[in-house]
């Protein structure tokens, strides 16, 4: 199943711009679904249109490859070792690697996978906690706790997080959804300004306020609305070079066809940010 049903129109990997990698896995048992999230993208994506009125930009120009669902074992180390292996190729032929997960927990995998092509690589990672600490083993580190012992990374939209999660984060790395909803994206200038020339985006969709994203596995009230999240998307393609993006943490609903479009959505404006706007 490809993005945008664009399949009459797939170019072949080698002309392709960007491609599309569905990893359709759920964590260990922490969220059950959460593996049914790209597909349910995928299908959604196939209601809107590849013309962007917005941006005056046709998705048939972008060159998109949407590769086959993404293989999972049952072991997490296993599962981020193949992350890790099999998105690592296109991350060094220069394509956009844009993932639809799934668990937050890919995330590492993906970077591990996109510091091969640049070693100086930061993560902005957009989202209502900043998953350093385990929640299910409190002695464990999280997905962006491994991320952060291998770069830089900020945190923006964060809502909630343990103690201990906070003195993990240096100030000028975090910014809470109630700094941008007082100060606008200015809030947010200091946590991009201290990343990288080179950056990777981890979006997981309960950075947005549920009122818009329910779907999701801990909803936090005061998160960001539409426009602030695709304006800070568009500000960091603008400053920074975005090499890769994953959109996780979608929970498909069954009367849920608003999230699942939201989040298709998402996916298809990042995409025009990072290839239109990146330098």
């Amino acid at each position: 199943m490809n993005f945008l049903n664009v399949s009459a129109k797939k170019p072949p990997y080698n002309q392709a711009k960007a491609i599309i990698l569905p990893i359709p896995y759920s964590g260990t048992g922490r969220t059950p679904g959460m593996d049914k999230g790209p597909e349910a993208i995928l299908q959604a994506s196939h209601m809107l249109s590849t013309y962007d009125v917005e941006t005056n930009t046709d998705f048939n120009e972008l060159s998109l490859h949407t590769l086959d669902p993404l293989i999972c074992p049952e072991n997490q180390h296993d599962v981020l070792d193949e992350i890790a292996n099999q998105s690592s190729p296109h991350f060094k032929k220069g394509k956009l690697v844009a993932t639809i997960g799934g668990s937050y927990l890919i995330t590492e995998g993906l970077v591990r996978a996109a510091l091969e092509q640049d070693n100086n690589l930061s993560v902005l990672h957009l989202g209502a906690h900043p998953h350093l600490i385990d929640p299910a083993a409190p002695n464990e580190p999280d997905a962006m706790a491994l991320v952060q012992e291998k770069c830089m990374v900020s945190h923006v939209g964060i809502r909630s997080m343990g103690k201990a999660e906070k003195s993990k984060i240096h100030i000028d790395n975090l910014v809470f959804a109630r700094d941008i909803y007082t100060n606008g994206l200015n809030a947010a200038a200091d946590a991009i300004d201290v990343l990288s020339e080179t950056v990777y985006l981890a979006i997981h969709l309960d950075v947005l306020d549920p009122a818009c994203m329910p779907a999701v596995t801990k909803p936090e009230p005061g998160g960001l609305d539409w426009y602030a999240l695709n304006n800070l998307i568009r500000m960091v393609a603008r400053e920074k070079t975005v090499i890769g993006f994953d959109v996780t943490g979608l929970v498909p609903q069954k009367n849920g066809l608003h999230a699942h479009l939201l989040a298709a959505k998402l996916i298809y404006k990042t995409l025009i940010c990072c290839l239109r706007d990146s330098r």
